[in-house]
């Protein structure tokens, strides 16, 4: 299998380096440590704080670096740019020669020559064209247009439209994303999302101590991990706790502002765990009897790939999710409820119907979805782009 060695990357991502560790950092934390990573984290605009009042707790001195958390990975931070990007085109193609700007400064500094440019911003495709590269690679994670807020669908479709015209190579994560995109991108390959499965694992071992806190909840213990955003179904979530009082539903991870929660947080069986360094979930997940899954029906929904998910079942916890494309294809080793009555009898049957056979088997479908399977097959056709390129 042929991997990218002795090259320089440079990834404009969607998402910070930390806290949250998504398909970004887990994809370019699996590259050979002969590759030099420059990760450019997304700039906040300058109402950024206005909308979220905790940016300030990330914000840096423009063009500082923040960190270097590996030997060969440089994180860095470029300055505000103008709010509206994805409403006007206009704004966005100004934001991008400056970010372009800032970049190309830390290329210089970092002597970085014809790197391999990563992005996950479906609106670069000006940014792409104003820093040299050897290879364009865009990695479409989301249906970006579908976001609520300050976001125009026809300006960012327009905007990834060109992206795609111009990306040597495109991977998307869902089935739904690549029915839009393959008339447009040169190469496109669908890859959906993945489990860091060694790590997730570690909920099956029996010496792993679950966390005091989770300990003192009653059984059973149903759970959801990730940041609980406008697509995450909090409706779903406290009808659920109504209707199984004697159930401990135990939320993981930070809630986003603005996100309405419908009475979640009254309610004396729901239980905010806030946000958890990712070297502890295993815990959090060893000690639930079950793994919640629960998206919102949207067009943003119907084209994701849920990396939870893929956590969920390398953990061996049952899973119940909300039905939508991605789980599908899993049916036979989760339970996939259609509405919410159907839901809290699919946690039900989760309950009831565990054994160590469908543990294992759900162990054993999750071992094809590594993170280093999904790698091999995105550094194999990089590499052909290269090879054909030089």
């Amino acid at each position: 299998m042929a991997e990218l060695r002795n090259r320089d990357i440079v990834c404009l991502s969607s998402v910070d380096w930390e806290p949250i560790w998504t398909r970004k950092q887990q994809v370019l934390s699996r590259l050979d440590p002969s590759n030099r990573i420059l990760y450019v984290e997304p700039p906040g605009t300058l109402i950024s704080p206005l909308k979220d009042p905790s940016f300030w707790k990330k914000w840096r001195p423009w063009g500082r670096w923040i960190s270097r958390p590996r030997p060969n990975i440089y994180v860095f931070q470029p300055p505000f740019v103008l709010p509206f990007g994805h409403v006007f085109s206009g704004v966005s193609k100004l934001n991008q020669c400056w970010l372009a700007a800032w970049v190309n400064l830390a290329i210089r500094r970092l002597r970085i020559k014809r790197p391999i440019l990563w992005t996950y911003l479906p609106g670069s495709a000006t940014a792409a064209r104003l820093i040299k590269h050897a290879v364009l690679v865009y990695d479409c994670v989301d249906e970006h247009g579908a976001y609520k807020g300050l976001v125009s669908e026809r300006t960012v479709w327009k905007l990834e439209a060109e992206l795609l015209r111009r990306a040597d190579i495109t991977f998307v994560t869902a089935p739904g994303l690549l029915d839009r995109r393959k008339g447009l991108a040169r190469r496109i390959y669908c890859l959906p999302n993945a489990a860091d499965v060694a790590h997730f694992n570690k909920a099956c071992d029996i010496e792993i101590p679950v966390p005091e806190e989770l300990q003192r909840l009653p059984r059973p213990r149903l759970c959801f991990v990730g940041v609980i955003q406008e697509w995450v179904d909090t409706e779903l979530l406290a009808y659920v706790a109504k209707e199984r009082p004697e159930w401990s539903i135990v939320l993981i991870g930070p809630v986003a502002p603005g996100i309405a929660l419908h009475g979640l947080e009254k309610m004396p069986n729901v239980f905010f765990f806030g946000r958890k360094p990712k070297e502890v979930l295993p815990n959090y997940l060893k000690g639930c009897e079950v793994c919640l899954n629960v998206f919102r029906a949207s067009a943003l929904t119907a084209n994701v790939s849920p990396l939870k998910f893929y956590e969920y079942l390398a953990s061996g916890r049952p899973v119940v999710s909300t039905k939508m494309p991605a789980v599908e294809e899993f049916a036979d080793v989760i339970e996939i409820a259609a509405d919410a009555p159907d839901f809290v009898a699919a946690a039900e049957r989760a309950l009831k119907d565990e054994d160590a056979g469908r543990r294992e088997k759900r162990l054993a479908r999750v071992r094809e979805q590594s993170w280093e399977a999904r790698v091999a097959v995105m550094q194999e056709k990089i590499m052909q782009v290269l090879q054909e390129k030089e």
